[in-house]
């Protein structure tokens, strides 16, 4: 079997660079790897299927195409995250203990056959490199993460531009359609992100790194185990699997139980949604604290669903109707808790607070309107414009969930839940 060597070449006297991943992937657990040009998959890939669990760093550009960023995307082991500044410029490519520094990028061409010069760095005789993965969480941490709507709008950039002929053409038509996401660079200054875009990176963060994974994980464990409940085993699992989390934060995570589990490997976390789901299924009565039974439950999302399919049946609602619609989301029917009088006193409370209009409209605007949906939740969480009194965070994630296909319905319980299984979940 060939060993590791000292640099590579990109020839068969020197090696090549591909040889890298495919001799450092047998039992690696952990990778960083940044490269602004990324057109194939096949390094990634040598990496995964052996288990080990990859974060990737990228410029959009016209080399790196929407489909490889496609499969990274669906690839649960691998976070990705991006830049669209030519100045990121950097390649390097850590698996463990081991890392390879030089001119090579993820394409086939930097890969085997252009002439490329790398070196190979170890942890175990190399000082320099302790400062590598620094160096790559720097990178990291300015990098804007990757998610469908952002590859969806890189999609229809690549289709509109064509082929430019300078990078810097591209560049400028592509912040039309994902916005500019610079690397950190030397300047004094450059450190610092405006609160907006700090903000709904944190967003991106929470829900597309870690959010919407772990819902994933839950949800590929339940429909492979066939455990579900009959009264749910005919309509859309994401209703079951919501109430599912609910109900495990309710009886298996009460109070601050779900703060005191300790985070899990994949492996572990697998064994322990199996468990929940085994007593899910046995149990006789699955109605706890305020939540309702299947058949309710069902028609509450059918409603919401139906109600808010539209901008001509959103404006045809008066108030009754749009609160009574919008109680199909948990996190907003749990504002119960804050106020007294029961229903009529919750619904008394939200009308005291938003008028029928501005309901109306943040629904609308959060629902059917222009942009990214992240950037619409934002307005509808922090901006005075757009947000509701009553009705937060896990409110509108709730809704954008229910609303929206690619995103699943998630809220503050269902989060605990998750994060009582063993997924890291920021709250």
């Amino acid at each position: 079997m060939p060993k590791l060597r000292d640099a590579y070449g990109n020839s068969k006297s020197s090696g090549y660079t591909i040889d890298f991943f495919e001799l450092t992937a047998p039992g690696a657990k952990f990778a960083m790897l940044a490269s602004p040009f990324f057109s194939t998959y096949d390094p990634i890939e040598r990496l995964t299927r052996r288990g080990c669990e990859v974060k990737l760093i990228v410029r959009l550009c016209s080399v790196t195409t929407p489909a490889v960023i496609a499969k990274a995307l669906a690839d649960p082991l691998v976070t990705l995250r991006y830049f669209t500044s030519r100045e990121f410029h950097a390649k390097l490519y850590i698996v463990d203990d081991q890392a390879l520094v030089g001119s090579a990028n993820l394409t086939a061409a930097g890969l085997m056959s252009n002439r490329e010069i790398s070196i190979v760095v170890r942890k175990d005789r190399d000082a320099a490199f302790d400062e590598l993965p620094g160096l790559f969480e720097l990178y990291w941490e300015k990098a804007g993460a990757m998610n469908g709507e952002i590859l969806a709008a890189y999609q229809t950039a690549f289709r509109h531009i064509g082929n430019p002929r300078e990078e810097a053409e591209f560049e400028q038509h592509l912040t039309k359609f994902v916005g500019k996401v610079d690397p950190p660079s030397a300047m004094a200054g450059s450190e610092v992100m405006s609160r907006r875009r700090s903000f709904l990176e944190q967003l991106h963060r929470k829900y597309d790194e870690q959010v919407i994974p772990a819902f994933q994980e839950v949800r590929d464990i339940m429909s492979e185990s066939g455990l579900r409940r009959a009264e749910f085993a005919g309509g859309d699992i994401e209703i079951e699997l919501n109430r599912f989390l609910g109900w495990t934060r309710l009886i298996h995570a009460p109070g601050d139980a779900w703060k005191e589990s300790a985070l899990a490997d994949r492996i572990e976390r697998r064994e322990r949604t199996l468990s929940y789901l085994r007593n899910w299924v046995e149990v006789g009565d699955t109605k706890a604290g305020d939540m309702y039974y299947a058949e309710e439950e069902l028609g509450n999302i059918a409603r919401l669903r139906d109600g808010l399919s539209s901008i001509q049946a959103i404006q045809s609602m008066d108030y009754d109707q749009i609160f009574d619609t919008l109680c199909g989301c948990h996190a907003f029917y749990d504002m119960l808790r804050f106020v007294s009088g029961g229903l009529s006193g919750l619904k008394a409370d939200f009308a005291r607070r938003n008028t029928l209009s501005e309901i109306q409209d943040t629904v609308i605007y959060l629902i059917h309107g222009d942009g990214l949906m992240l950037e619409r939740a934002y307005d509808c969480i922090f901006d005075e414009k757009w947000k509701l009194g009553r009705f937060g965070e896990n409110c509108v994630m709730e809704l954008v969930g229910w609303m929206t296909p690619d995103r699943p319905p998630v809220n503050g319980r269902t989060l605990k839940a998750l994060r009582f299984i063993g997924h890291h979940i920021a709250q």
